[in-house]
């Protein structure tokens, strides 16, 4: 008389460790071709080159109106204390005035010390020297589609070049503006509309050229993104919310 022994549960597990242990093989044996993995990235390679431009491009006008914006703000703020250390109200009463700074030509080493007392300075064309020249001795005006227009002669009239690299022509250029910046200093692309900027003075507050006055319908030619020369486009800045949309 045999007796016979029945493990069910063991086999149970027998069974389903050897089908788990199956698809774990089949699942480890699945990939991407080489072929797969080629084409994947040229469609990232594509996808990267249609958009960086775009995303450069972009970054690149940011910048230029931060610093839009943070040059008005430290020309602004020059004044505003050099007026309050005089105490005077008015922008002509200024001890600055009697250097006359807007002719051509004036004498820089008057004006100078006037200035370094109440901007970081780390260059003028006071003392004519090479920390200055030739880096911003003259500036090429260029129209929005990079046609060259003519020249900011810097060295006709005073400026200078902060710490933070931005340029600095605070007196008259010709009949063009009050005062004109360079946010970048004499780097590219040294375009009116782009990196430099006309600004008006109203008593010693300075503002984007067209900003009083600014609409659409009346001064878009000032900042025309196709032949324009851009003098008014820091006012166009300031109408869209300080976003440059050109």
């Amino acid at each position: 008389f045999a007796t016979y022994y029945f493990f069910p549960s063991y086999t149970c597990f027998y069974m389903k460790n050897k089908i788990s242990h199956k698809k774990r093989k089949d699942f480890m044996n699945k990939g991407f071709t080489l072929a797969e993995v080629l084409i994947t990235l040229g469609i990232i390679g594509v996808v990267v080159a249609l958009t960086l431009p775009a995303l450069i491009n972009e970054y690149k006008k940011q910048e230029y109106v931060a610093r839009l914006q943070k040059g008005i703000s430290i020309l602004n703020n020059g004044y505003r204390l050099m007026m309050a250390d005089e105490e005077v109200n008015d922008f002509d009463q200024l001890e600055l005035q009697k250097c006359n700074p807007t002719v051509v030509s004036s004498d820089f080493s008057c004006i100078s010390p006037y200035f370094k007392k109440y901007f970081n300075i780390v260059a003028d064309n006071a003392s004519n020297s090479d920390d200055f020249y030739p880096y911003t001795e003259v500036i090429t005006l260029k129209k929005s589609n990079g046609a060259v227009v003519g020249v900011l002669c810097i060295k006709q009239y005073y400026s200078f070049i902060t710490g933070d690299g931005i340029l600095f022509a605070p007196f008259s250029f010709a009949g063009v503006g009050d005062a004109v910046i360079d946010v970048n200093g004499n780097r590219k692309p040294n375009q009116v509309g782009r990196d430099i900027f006309v600004l008006e003075n109203n008593n010693g507050t300075f503002v984007p050229k067209g900003s009083k006055t600014w609409d659409d319908a009346s001064n878009n030619d000032y900042c025309d993104t196709k032949s324009g020369l851009g003098y008014g486009c820091g006012a166009r800045i300031v109408a869209k919310g300080w976003k440059m949309d050109y």
